[in-house]
């Protein structure tokens, strides 16, 4: 077979044609594989804000629900003071002279432990 001047040229602009598609056929492919990975970057970002947003939703139910119950305790607290202090005022009524006996007693139990520990210190 014999490959004249025209036939040369044909081959040339086949295989021009050729690789021009095959060229278009791989930008279409990167571009479409572009996509989908842009697409799953995506999905991927709005699903980790999600969980994000969930977890700070469940971090301040639990810091809300601390904070009830802290609140709970100090109410408690308060009325068991109040409560303390209304039996001592009430105690205090009834039995005055043991009242100043059990405070005299406490205050030279307290005034020999003072004393007792400055003796150790000075030693």
């Amino acid at each position: 077979m014999s490959i004249n001047k025209d036939n040369a040229e044909k081959m040339i602009e086949d295989a021009a044609e050729m690789g021009q598609k095959a060229a278009d056929r791989a930008k279409r492919s990167a571009s479409e594989a572009f996509d989908a990975a842009s697409d799953t970057m995506t999905q991927a970002k709005e699903r980790a804000i999600e969980a994000l947003d969930a977890l700070t939703e469940r971090a301040n139910l639990y810091a809300r629900k601390g904070l009830d119950t802290a609140v709970d305790m100090q109410d408690r607290a308060k009325r068991e003071i109040q409560r303390a202090g209304d039996a001592t005022a009430h105690y205090v009524e009834e039995q005055p002279l043991k009242s100043v006996a059990i405070a005299a007693g406490i205050g030279a139990a307290a005034a020999a432990l003072v004393m007792m520990l400055n003796d150790r210190g000075r030693r």
